[in-house]
């Protein structure tokens, strides 16, 4: 499989090729062709020729020149990779060099033959195909690579701190655009009315305008800020605006060029923009949801897997483009983003990987070809004069005021958004709004419409290309050092501390390795002079000055500890040993903490807590006959799910463990604040791991049917995966060959699918033998028992969910079948009662409203008997109500002394010691009862004292005896010692 995934880029390579090869010949001078009845007229830098119809068909049809330009650009491309690695430009601003400088030389007519003199050189070829590039269709590379770049970024995006930066990203490219369109446009009139240039533009060609070079180009100001460590927040921001104002950059546009073509209809521009939008996003979701139930049925097929995603994202851009006539740019964003959340854990776990490295090539390729075609254009295309090139720089500082005014406006909200926007962020977002492909495109589709004066479509397409090419001449070769000067690629002291005693201890180790391996008698007549010159270089011992904080060392070792618990979650998923749903809740968990950058203590947090948590609404469907079973089931995979999680939060915690002993091992001696910081942690993580170990403990003795279904579905993983690597063992020894390890791994494969869409099944335990679990139900008669099962309704509640409430109206008694309740009387805990225990039997029994508060305190499973099936029981059997009343009375006893002077000194547990050895006398007729040297606690009825002196329950009796009214109940308690 993996060796079929790495030809997998090959293969899809060689289909874009053919697809490019055949779809773009025909648009080859296709801004510079004028039709007559039966010629065409084709003209370039260096001639004019007509041909008929018939014979330019019969030439083109074999044009080589798009072949040819894919094949130099990409050699172009890598070989600026390769070579230009220490260039201080980007990437892409080579690239865009380039292409003007080959514009540029096929204009000159430089590019059609080399004379050396005793050797004449045709190289026409070249010529043609960059006049192929220069004059391609603008929708084409609208259509073929903005689907690739923008479902790439969104992919690529990290899901947690997009959501956290969504609202500032939504800002600039919504309001912020709006902003920046009008202020651009403001600044174009002011050039009109101030006589400068410009005579024929309107406020509605200045605004469309506004909306082109408002879209900005991320690619070489996120490289650098990932080449520079600087913040992925600020990375994640800039490329998240881009996205989203990509997407309102192209509706705007649209709006406005509808109305130079007379293709707009009725609708006001913002609610078209609003329908636009949001049906994008709509389709965006839809498509996302449909490729997710897909892939989640393939497993480890690269080929499928990867053919899905590239078909859906180039169909969410054609049926939101093509049929709806939304925006394709925001469905995409849409798709990517639902792609890199919830289908990251659809996704094989196998196939991820060669998933994102697919994407990246398939992105550098485009990003390749888009760049080098932008420079060819704006060299090969642009019309100007002297004025333009004034104009041109007073729009360049324009745009930049318009940002300024953005981030101004806007900066008060983006403060305190999500993690806010600090000052120095907002210089970087400023200077960084880079233009590119999207601009250009733009001005392409502007520059071939012949509803639009010739003049103004040149200067359209001049001053966007020379807006392009300034900010990626100017703020892209700068933006590196405007990033150092504000610090922002600093590395805080105690990170720096860190890295260097890492340094240290792999200079130690491998010098330790050499002293070995000079034992060795194969190696030991080595040049061990040569061999210590390729030693790591041994780190620079400085004083390193921790002007953080005294806990900068102790903040710096948690964030690292927690990013090595969020690695061994997805490490378990790829070893199919944690559910998708597991890792997805556990790492939402701790990204919120690493928010926290370590100044709380990994302890504190509610990751399992939260785990048990469900959607209350779920009680209310329980009791609906046809969603009861249904519902049930769902409490159960969000049980087995905790379980899963819990015990991937066990093992996470191990890991770190191990982290930590390494991170000691790699300390200096001499360095005691960095020991008790690594001690501080240590302590953090084991309390952490206890606390996981109860918590699946009391899961296991909860629900022991969730513990064996996961332990089954673990041990058939984890079996399977020693079989994989043994394979695996066996054709790197080469005791099998390749075909028979295919083999044998496509059958292991298939039995990893079977267990994915079949795991071992939770069966919850049938109520009969939930009941004979619970002793006082187990000794009735077994006809009585029988009777009872058949009359109790089961039911599941959630943590946090009230199952009776204080002075709630009386409907039955509850036996807890499982898990654990909290008793509270005016929100004052009294009692924490678990399996076994009947709650409610005293309003039942006395027929007064409810005394007390139930609330679940973990998942509750409990067995409901209504007031009304219980009488029915009663009249038949009084078994069941002389069980109920021996189980109420000490609780009866307990609420009528609990507030009696005598008793108060009492600690709670000592009492109901006192009160579980009590004896319950119920009179059926007039019984004397002696009570020297005991005390009487009457719970119902009445009873008359020796003086003859009538009392009513409830009440405490301090006499030698008391006689017993009919019907009356009687506990009678040892006096306290």
């Amino acid at each position: 499989m993996k060796i079929l995934a790495y030809q997998i880029p090959r293969l899809f390579l060689l289909l874009f090729f053919m697809f490019m090869i055949q779809c773009l010949p025909n648009n080859i001078y296709a801004q510079e062709q004028t039709h007559d009845k039966d010629t065409v007229s084709i003209s370039n830098t260096t001639e004019n020729i007509e041909h008929p119809v018939q014979q330019e068909e019969n030439s083109h049809s074999g044009d080589m020149s798009p072949l040819f330009f894919l094949i130099l650009a990409l050699i172009i491309g890598a070989a600026t990779r390769h070579f230009l690695k220490k260039v201080p430009l980007p990437y892409t601003v080579s690239l865009l060099v380039i292409g003007l400088l080959l514009g540029l030389l096929v204009r000159l007519g430089l590019m059609e033959q080399w004379n050396l003199g005793f050797l004449n050189i045709n190289v026409s070829f070249i010529s043609n195909s960059i006049q192929w590039a220069g004059n391609i269709d603008p929708y084409l590379i609208l259509f073929v690579f903005l689907p690739i770049l923008v479902f790439d970024a969104a992919f690529a995006l990290d899901v947690h701190i997009f959501k956290k930066t969504f609202t500032n990203a939504t800002l600039l490219a919504v309001p912020g655009i709006l902003i920046a369109l009008f202020i651009t446009a403001s600044v174009i009139i002011l050039i009109k009315l101030c006589g400068i240039g410009l005579p024929d533009w309107s406020w509605k060609m200045a605004l469309m305008f506004g909306a082109v070079v408002s879209a900005t180009d991320p690619v070489a100001v996120t490289a650098i800020l990932k080449e520079l460590g600087a913040s992925k927040k600020l990375g994640t921001l800039i490329e998240g605006e881009s996205m989203l104002n990509d997407g309102t950059a192209i509706v705007f546009f649209m709006v406005f060029f509808a109305g130079f073509t007379g293709t707009g209809g009725n609708n006001s521009p913002i609610i078209e923009f609003f329908r636009v939008s949001l049906g994008g996003a709509v389709v965006g979701l839809t498509i996302a949801w449909i490729t997710i139930i897909w892939v989640k049925k393939v497993f480890n097929d690269a080929l499928v897997e990867i053919s899905i995603l590239i078909a859906a994202a180039y169909i969410t851009f054609f049926i939101a483009e093509h049929f709806l006539h939304v925006s394709g740019v925001i469905g995409l964003v849409t798709f990517g983003i639902m792609m890199a959340g919830i289908g990251r854990t659809r996704l094989s776990p196998e196939v991820e990987h060669f998933l994102h490295e697919f994407w990246e090539l398939f992105a550098f390729i485009a990003n390749t070809l888009i760049f080098i075609i932008v420079g060819v254009v704006i060299a090969n295309r642009v019309v100007f004069t002297a004025t333009d090139f004034l104009i041109l720089i007073l729009l360049y500082i324009g745009v930049h005021i318009a940002r300024i005014g953005v981030i101004g406006l806007l900066y008060p909200f983006m403060k305190k958004s999500g993690y806010g926007l600090s000052v120095k962020d907002s210089y970087v977002l400023w200077w960084g709004a880079l233009r590119g492909g999207i601009a250009l495109v733009l001005a392409l589709i502007v520059a071939s419409e012949q509803n639009i004066d010739s003049t103004i479509r040149h200067q359209f397409l001049f001053y966007t290309a020379g807006l392009v090419t300034l900010t990626l001449l100017i703020n892209a070769t700068t933006i590196k050092a405007l990033l150092i000067k504000l610090g922002l690629t600093t590395i805080p002291p105690a990170k720096q501390k860190m890295i260097l005693n890492a340094q240290i201890f792999l200079r130690q180790t491998s010098e330790n390795s050499i002293e070995k391996l000079k034992e060795d008698r194969f190696l030991n007549r080595a040049d061990w002079d040569s061999v210590k010159q390729y030693l790591p270089e041994k780190p620079e011992e400085k004083e390193i000055v921790l002007n953080e904080g005294k806990n900068a060392n102790l903040f710096e070792t948690r964030r690292m500890i927690l990013e090595k618990e969020k690695s061994s979650y997805w490490n378990q998923f790829k070893e199919g040993l944690l559910g998708p749903i597991a890792v997805k809740n556990l790492t939402a968990a701790i990204n919120e903490i690493i928010d926290k950058e370590g100044q709380i203590s990994l302890s504190e947090r509610k990751d399992l807590e939260q785990l048990w948590q469900t959607p209350q609404f779920l009680g209310i469907l329980q009791s609906v006959p046809i969603l009861g079973k249904i519902t049930q089931q769902f409490f159960f995979e969000r049980l087995s799910t905790s379980y899963d999680a819990a015990r991937g939060f066990v093992e996470a915690q191990y890991e770190s463990l191990k982290l930590i002993e390494g991170m000691v091992l790699s300390s200096s001696s001499d360095e005691l604040t960095l020991d008790q910081d690594l001690a501080t942690v240590e302590a953090e993580i084991n309390e952490n791991r206890i606390h996981g170990l109860t918590f699946l403990r009391n899961l296991k003795n909860t629900y022991p049917e969730i513990y064996d279904s996961i332990a089954t579905r673990q041990a058939i993983r984890s079996n399977l995966n020693n079989e994989l690597k043994t394979v695996e063992k066996l054709l790197k020894k080469g005791q099998i060959g390749s075909d028979e390890s295919e083999k044998m791994i496509h059958s292991i494969e298939e039995r990893m699918k079977k267990l994915i869409d079949s795991p071992p099944e939770i069966k919850p335990l049938e109520k009969s033998i939930l009941l004979q679990e619970i002793p006082w139900l187990a000794e009735l008669d077994k006809t009585l028992f029988n009777k009872i099962v058949n009359l109790f309704q089961e039911r599941i509640y959630a943590v946090g969910e009230k199952i009776i409430k204080e002075n709630g109206q009386v409907d039955g008694l509850y036996v807890i079948a499982r898990g654990s309740v909290k008793v509270t009387i005016h929100n004052k805990l009294i009692d924490i009662l678990g399996k076994g225990s009947v709650i409610g039997e005293i309003s039942v029994l006395t027929n007064v409203p409810r005394t007390a508060t139930v609330t679940a305190e973990s998942p509750v499973t409990v067995l409901r008997l209504t007031s009304v099936s219980m009488q029915q029981v009663i009249h038949d059997n009084n078994t069941l109500e002389d069980k109920l009343w021996q189980i109420a009375a000490p609780r009866l006893a307990e609420n009528i002394i609990i507030d009696n002077k005598l008793f108060k000194s009492m600690q709670q547990i000592e009492l109901r010691r006192w009160l579980a050895k009590g004896e319950l006398i119920v009179s059926k007729k007039i019984k004397n009862v002696e009570l020297k040297n005991k005390i009487g606690i009457l719970i119902t009825g009445k009873a008359i004292l020796s003086d003859d002196q009538a009392i009513e329950a409830p009440c405490i009796i301090n006499e030698n005896s008391v006689t017993l009214s009919r019907d009356s109940r009687l506990f009678v308690l040892n006096n306290i010692s």
